[in-house]
């Protein structure tokens, strides 16, 4: 393990002499910031292709002159300064990839907005988190941004503009860059929010885990599906940065898009998460177009097993199962192997560094997840954290996903997990996803209902489906009343919490 990870170390300039010389430059130039990764890549990866996005496509050394040029402007126009609280509420395009690098440079806490969030919400949430300045896509103005914000208001199209004005302003040095927050609950729109300071600390334990385990140094190119504000998609985006690896990105999640990007970019690493993997399935000669692809890696939601069959059957043994929390980051991972070993998916084992406990055990074994980290939120390092959910720990070491705690439900005095019935559902051959949920009953206080999207040609009707189930679900989760409609993703490509 150790000469893999040494080898992949000296591969990225990260342990030779000249280059930790560079990165130790880097730093003290640019202090411990996003723009440092940048300025070290722009060294080793000038001409390389780094961003491509919508009609851009830039190089290493054109993304660090965007980036500086964007931070002066920033400076000198915008007026953004060291220790501000700047809110990001962006989908993912250049200037939004520019903007973290940029605002991380002048020593701004950087909080990444989540743009599911409708006006209402975000004014309540704005009220809660003291802004200086909020920076958005115009697009989501309508939708995002309260009429009363309370704070200097500037659209990444004013950006774009100030991209084509050239500046000398002079920046202040800083030794380190502001924190990196995301707010976590956007599924059920309870917010939270996990800060980081920004830097590399936080990011070396599962950068090495990526290194020996994915081996994702092998590989040249990344799709970036997920958006920003979501850990995944964040950890992402620094970690292929740092690697000079060609990045793609898109605004929207659009199963056909996707899959023409995949293709004409032929990318070779796909984090996604396992709903939007499983629409592009679902599309016409998805195999042929998803070729390229050489590591698939599924987070940010369940896996199911029959997602990992059919992936493994396309294109072989390139899928891999992370598992992780915004508060306490990426800290578990199966890979193809741990995959084929288990007849059930797994969540795999934790990574180097990570102390995880099974506590408040049932008799069958269950229980809630604990963990802890050194890389976890500001405020919880080395603390042990509740996940919130419930796991089982074979012999072997694996864990296994068996339900959130806090969606437990009881129906005629039987305590059910919406989420296990889900798993069951998913499994019958003509279902692409489902979505399980409780609803008042005047005879048992609560049943599951269920909202099931079938495969495009698949035909089967609530009679056939309950029938199906019978021998598989107890009787107080089998649904009440099945409906057969499309589910509704939110950007992060988890399931809306609207029901329809």
């Amino acid at each position: 393990m150790k000469f893999t990870l040494t080898r992949a170390l000296f591969k990225l300039h990260l342990i030779t002499p000249l280059g930790f010389i560079r990165l130790l430059y880097c730093f003290l130039r640019e202090g411990l910031t996003l723009m440092a990764i940048l300025r070290f890549t722009r060294i080793y990866y000038s001409g390389r292709t780094a961003l491509v996005s919508e009609n851009d496509r830039l190089n290493y050394s054109e993304v660090y002159e965007k980036a500086m040029l964007l931070t002066r402007q920033l400076y000198g126009k915008c007026e953004i300064k060291q220790g501000m609280q700047v809110g990001v509420l962006c989908r993912n395009h250049t200037t939004s990839a520019l903007l973290l690098s940029a605002l991380s440079r002048l020593g701004a806490h950087i909080r990444l907005l989540n743009t599911d969030i409708g006006s209402e919400k975000m004014a309540t949430l704005l009220a809660k988190k003291r802004l200086d300045c909020l920076i958005f896509d115009d697009e989501l103005r309508e939708k995002c941004v309260p009429a009363q914000v309370g704070c200097k208001c500037i659209t990444t199209e004013q950006l774009d503009s100030l991209l084509y004005e050239k500046t000398n302003v002079y920046l202040p040095h800083i030794s380190r860059g502001g924190q990196i927050s995301v707010l976590t609950g956007g599924s059920s729109g309870n917010y939270k929010e996990a800060a980081r300071n920004t830097g590399l600390y936080q990011f070396i334990p599962p950068f090495f885990a990526l290194l020996k385990d994915i081996k994702i140094q092998d590989y040249n190119s990344v799709f970036v599906a997920l958006p920003f504000y979501h850990g995944f998609g964040l950890g992402v985006l620094i970690i292929a940065m740092a690697m000079g690896k060609k990045i793609c990105m898109c605004r929207h999640f659009h199963t056909e898009e996707a899959l023409d990007l995949v293709e004409q970019e032929q990318l070779e690493v796909l984090p996604i998460v396992p709903t939007m993997l499983t629409r592009m399935w679902q599309s016409e000669n998805s195999r042929m177009r998803m070729k390229s692809v050489k590591c698939i890696i599924s987070g940010g939601d369940r896996l199911d097993k029959k997602l990992v069959d059919e992936t493994r059957e396309k294109l072989g043994d390139v899928l891999f199962n992370l598992y992780g929390t915004s508060e306490a980051g990426f800290f578990m991972m199966a890979t193809p192997a741990n995959l084929a070993t288990n007849e059930e998916t797994t969540l795999g084992k934790p990574i180097t560094g990570v102390e995880c406990d099974v506590r408040e055990r049932r008799e069958d074994g269950v229980g809630t997840l604990w963990v802890r980290s050194k890389w976890a939120m500001i405020g919880a390092q080395n603390q042990w954290q509740n996940t919130g959910d419930l796991v089982y720990r074979n012999e072997q070491g694996y864990y296994f996903h068996r339900g959130i705690a806090k969606n437990m439900v009881v129906c005629g005095g039987e305590n059910v997990y919406p989420e296990g019935v889900e798993l069951v559902i998913n499994q019958h051959p003509a279902v692409v996803n489902s979505k399980v949920y409780a609803v008042p009953n005047t005879d048992f206080g609560y049943v599951l209902n269920a909202q099931v999207e079938l495969k495009s040609e698949a035909s089967l009707s609530e009679c056939e489906l309950k029938e199906w189930l019978r021998n598989k679900l107890a009787r107080a989760e089998m649904p009440h009343h099945i409906v057969f409609k499309e589910i509704a993703l939110l950007s992060t490509g988890k399931k809306s919490s609207t029901i329809a």
